[in-house]
């Protein structure tokens, strides 16, 4: 698993380029009354421990570590990506939303504020 750059940072590091293509891996971790829970790595580190949503919360993570460009979601189990992601930013901005009365289907991320957790805390 790679990250393809281009040369550009102070620090030698190099910066992602606009054509850039970031790799994952998600492994499921746990099945529990909700769903099916997953990890996500990336360069062989944990990205993310636990999630039911791994792609769009891949992608809002990702952002935060300033990467964008194209996103391939990988398992170890095919030998290709489970799906291609071709711009990060924009499905940064998605997540995948169900209920017991709908199915699963993409709407506008909104993050939860920390306000709402403090509400219930003092209930």
């Amino acid at each position: 698993m790679h990250h393809e750059t281009s040369p550009g940072r102070a620090d030698g590091e190099a910066m992602p380029s606009a054509t850039s293509t970031t790799k994952i891996v998600i492994k499921p971790v746990h099945l529990d009354k909700r769903g099916q829970n997953y990890s996500v790595s990336l360069e062989a580190k944990t990205l993310i421990a636990k999630t039911r949503n791994p792609t769009a919360d891949a992608c809002r993570r990702l952002i935060a570590l300033g990467l964008s460009g194209r996103l391939e979601v990988w398992d170890d189990e095919r030998a290709f990506p489970r799906m291609i992601i071709p711009d990060i930013s924009k499905a940064a901005k998605l997540t995948v939303a169900e209920s017991a009365t709908q199915s699963p289907r993409i709407v506008p991320y909104q993050p939860f504020h920390s306000s709402v957790f403090a509400t219930e805390a003092a209930i």
